[in-house]
C-alpha cells in the first residue's frame, strides 16, 4: 500500500520547529511494509492543505496528516479534509465530556472555540489522545484511508503506538509483516548502497531500504507473507546476505545501540574502561555511562580541555604540546596511555581535535585524533569530520566507541 504524509503548520514550514513527525512516521510505516511516496509540509492556509490533499489522493491509498486539529482559527485540517470528502462534522459527546474534565481540572471553561475539538467527521473512528485535547480520526473512503493526527510529537507518538499501527496492520493483505533494522557505522551511505545495490533494486517482497542517520546508516529489511515461519526464514536469509557484504561495519540490529553493544562486550569480558577527553568535552563518558550497570566497567573520565590540564592531570609532556600541538597523534596517545595507567583500567579512550567553528580558514576544523589504550599497547586514528561544532563532537564520541567495539570484537590487529 502506498502512503503519503502531510505535515501542516506554519511553524514547521518556516523552520521554527523540527519536523519530528515526518521522520518518526516514515520509520513506522516502513517497518510495517508501507511504501512511502513522499512527505510534504504545508502552511495553515486552507488552499494549501486542500491542494496537498488532492495531490495525495491521486497517488496514495494511505494519507496521514499531522497538525491543524486544535482550537484556534488557523487549525483547519479537519475542516478542509471533510469538505473535500463531503462529510459533515458532528459532535462527539464522549470527547466533549472528556474536554470538559480536562479544562475544568486547569480552571478553564469549555467555550465554543475549544468545543471545536469535539467535532469529528461522520462515520470516522476516533483515535484517543491521552496527552492532548484534540483526538485523531481515521476516515475510510472508497479505497483510501485518511488519518488525521495532532501536531505535537509527544501526542502523535503514543497515538501511533497504541492505536494507529495495530489498525494499519489489520488492513494489510499479509498475515505477517516483519522488519529488521540493520545498523551500520563507519561506512558512507553511498559506499554502503554500492555493496547491496542489487538487493535494494529488487522491488516488492522482500524490500530493502536505506535510511541515513546523523552518525550511522540503517538498512531496513521488510518481509511480508502468510506464514510466520516462512517470513522468519526469508528474513534470516536476507539478513545473512547483507551481513556477508558489510562485515564488521554492521554493529547491531533493531533496538541495539552502539553504546549497548560496547557495554555488553565490556560486561562479557569483565573489562573496565576510562576516558580522557578534550574536544568531546565529556560526551564520550556520557555515552558510556548511559547504560544501566555502567559503574561495573566505567572507572574514570577526565575532561582536559586546556594544555595546562593535559599536563597536570594526564602528564602529557610539554615537549609534545610545544612541538606538535594538542591536536596530534602524539598527544592523543599520551592522553590515552596515561589515563589507562593512572586508572588501572583494561582499556582507555582519548579525543583531541578542532570542533570549530573558526574565523581562520586555515584551521583544520573537524580534524580529530582518537586514541585507544589496550593491554597490548595504544592505537590512534585520525578523522576528518564535516559539520558544526555539535556534530563534530557527536561524530568523534561515536567513532571512539566504535574503535573500542572493533578491538573487543577482534577486528583491530
Amino acid at each position: 500500500m502506498k502512503a503519503e504524509i502531510i505535515n501542516v503548520g506554519n511553524e514547521v514550514l518556516l523552520g521554527n520547529i523540527l519536523n519530528e513527525n515526518a521522520r518518526y512516521l516514515s520509520e513506522k510505516l516502513a517497518s510495517i511494509g508501507f511504501e512511502l511516496l513522499c512527505h510534504k509540509v504545508v502552511g495553515d492556509q486552507a488552499q494549501n492543505i486542500s491542494q496537498a490533499f488532492q495531490e495525495a489522493w491521486n497517488r496514495a491509498q494511505l494519507i496521514i496528516f499531522t497538525g491543524g486539529l486544535g482550537a484556534t482559527v488557523d487549525d483547519l485540517t479537519k475542516e478542509v479534509v471533510t469538505s473535500q470528502l463531503g462529510l459533515p462534522l458532528e459532535k462527539n459527546s464522549l470527547w466533549e465530556d472528556h474536554l470538559k474534565a480536562i479544562y475544568k481540572k486547569v480552571g478553564i471553561g469549555l467555550d465554543e472555540k475549544r468545543k471545536k475539538q469535539a467535532l469529528v467527521p461522520r462515520g470516522c473512528t476516533i483515535i484517543p489522545n491521552d496527552n492532548g485535547t484534540a483526538p485523531g480520526v481515521i476516515i475510510e473512503r472508497e479505497d483510501k484511508i485518511i488519518i488525521l493526527l495532532p501536531g505535537p510529537p509527544e501526542e502523535v507518538k503514543p497515538m501511533v503506538e497504541k492505536s494507529v499501527l495495530s489498525y494499519l496492520k489489520g488492513k494489510s493483505p499479509w498475515n505477517v509483516i516483519k522488519t529488521h533494522v540493520l545498523k551500520v557505522i563507519g561506512l558512507g551511505e553511498a559506499t554502503l548502497e554500492d555493496r547491496i545495490r542489487d538487493l535494494i533494486d529488487i522491488e516488492g517482497n522482500p524490500r530493502v531500504v536505506l535510511m541515513a542517520q546523523p552518525t550511522e546508516t540503517h538498512v531496513y529489511v521488510t518481509v511480508k507473507g502468510m506464514d510466520k515461519d516462512d517470513v522468519d526464514s526469508i528474513l534470516k536469509e536476507w539478513e545473512g546476505k547483507i551481513r556477508d557484504r558489510l562485515g564488521f561495519y554492521l554493529y547491531g540490529v533493531n533496538e541495539e545501540t552502539l553504546e549497548g553493544v560496547v557495554a555488553n562486550l565490556l560486561f562479557e569480558g569483565n573489562y573496565t574502561v576510562s576516558t580522557a577527553e578534550s574536544c568531546t568535552g565529556g560526551l564520550l563518558a556520557d555515552k558510556l555511562t548511559d547504560i544501566p550497570g555502567s559503574s561495573n566497567y566505567f572507572l574514570r573520565g577526565i575532561v582536559c580541555y586546556s594544555n595546562q590540564a593535559k599536563m597536570e592531570l594526564l602528564q602529557v609532556p610539554r615537549e609534545i604540546l610545544d612541538s606538535v600541538g594538542a591536536v596530534s597523534e602524539e598527544t592523543a596517545r599520551a592522553m590515552v596511555e596515561n589515563i589507562r595507567s593512572s586508572s588501572s583500567s583494561h582499556f582507555s579512550l582519548s579525543t583531541t581535535g578542532y570542533a570549530g567553528p573558526s574565523d581562520d580558514p586555515d584551521d583544520p576544523v573537524g580534524l580529530v585524533y582518537i586514541g585507544l589504550g589496550t593491554p597490548q599497547g595504544s592505537y590512534c586514528q585520525k578523522f576528518n569530520y564535516w559539520g558544526n561544532r555539535r556534530s563534530v563532537k557527536e561524530q568523534a564520541a561515536v567513532s571512539a566507541l566504535n574503535l573500542l567495539r572493533l578491538y573487543l570484537e577482534g577486528h583491530l590487529q
